[in-house]
């Protein structure tokens, strides 16, 4: 070997290789999100604007074709005339016919309920008097409902509302009195001829299956009478007894409840047959 030949050079070794830091891999991914953002909103931008090569010309409102109706003519046929002329006057005559029903439907309903309502002011009138209370607003209801077909009946209703009598008062009027009902007036035979016609009257013959006419018998049958509410036939036993000119007051107010009682039974009726004035009458009348 000569010595012009160069020695040989060292071998180096090779270099470690580099390692991605977690920072290094973070920025890359976020680099290319932003990228992909960027990409995403100018695509989008590019298909919202318009082109003027594919986006046609916007041209004026063509006008609407103007729809022409043909009206069919109409038959002068004197048989097609007459014919229409029959079908419209069954539908005219239809119509009259429902509207009377419907206006006779309301004239019914409007009845019965006028009729409802004073049956109602006459029912509760009739509570008011036999328990011996007074009116109250009941007392101008009787008045607006019956007082130009019925005077009278209202005027004796407000009446014994106003002064009551009750079975009850008869019953204890009539226990006051009895010993008197039952001897008759003394007179001038005094107490002793009194005592000689209730001695007298312990035998008495009568029919038989007929009520016996004895003082304390009819008294009996009075009481009973009177806790069935049947105050007239009460009143004509008064009036059979020994003493029944004792008993004036008694028989008053066993008539002024009678009558009373009547007066009631008529407004009812009144009131049943449509006989009495309406609400909406009484409210149309101006107030005096």
């Amino acid at each position: 070997m000569s010595d012009d030949t160069p020695p040989p050079a060292p071998v180096l070794p090779a270099p470690a290789p580099r390692r991605l830091t977690l920072a290094t891999v973070g920025g890359i991914a976020l680099a290319t999100f932003l990228v992909g953002a960027m990409i995403a909103v100018w695509a989008v931008n590019r298909l919202r604007a318009p082109d003027a090569t594919t986006q046609p010309q916007t041209a004026a409102a063509a006008p609407q074709p103007t729809k022409v109706i043909v009206t069919p003519p109409v038959s002068t046929d004197p048989a097609s005339l007459s014919a229409r002329q029959e079908l419209l006057a069954a539908q005219l005559a239809a119509l009259e016919q429902r509207g009377a029903a419907i206006t006779a439907a309301s004239a019914n309903a409007y009845g019965n309920a006028t009729r409802a309502e004073g049956l109602m002011i006459a029912l509760a009138a009739r509570r008011q008097i036999t328990r011996g209370l007074p009116l109250g607003y009941l007392e101008q209801q009787l008045r607006d409902r019956f007082g130009v077909t019925q005077p009278n009946e209202v005027a004796a209703v407000v009446a014994m509302a106003r002064d009551p009598v009750t079975t009850e008062d008869l019953r204890l009027g009539l226990d006051q009195i009895g010993p008197q009902l039952a001897l008759g007036p003394s007179g001038n035979a005094g107490w002793g001829g009194a005592v000689w016609r209730l001695l007298g009257s312990l035998i008495v013959v009568h029919p038989k299956n007929t009520p016996s006419p004895v003082p304390s018998e009819r008294l009996a049958r009075i009481r009973r009478m009177l806790a069935q509410d049947q105050v007239e036939a009460a009143a004509e036993e008064v009036g059979k007894l020994p003493g029944a000119s004792q008993a004036t007051g008694w028989m008053t107010g066993a008539k002024r409840y009678v009558e009373t009682r009547k007066a009631l039974n008529v407004l009812e009726a009144a009131a049943l047959s449509g006989r009495v004035v309406s609400a909406a009458t009484i409210n149309a009348v101006p107030a005096r």
